[in-house]
């Protein structure tokens, strides 16, 4: 995905994890290919997680 530019200051948090170094070497190879950084990448990873998680939430059937 392309960094999407923003013309308003967004706060942040630092997220410390932990990850298997193959893990972390393959997300970094992904990364270099497709020319994006880390954060960028784990950033988009945890947005579609979270909207497969609130479409997955809203399949569940209503009483």
């Amino acid at each position: 995905m392309e960094k999407k530019p923003t013309s308003e200051k967004i706060e942040t948090k630092i997220l410390k994890i932990t990850l298997p170094k193959e893990l972390f070497k393959r997300v970094e190879a992904l990364c270099a290919e497709k020319e994006m950084t880390t954060q960028d990448f784990v950033t988009d990873a945890i947005i579609e997680k979270l909207e497969l998680a609130n479409k997955e939430r809203r399949k569940k059937s209503r009483l």
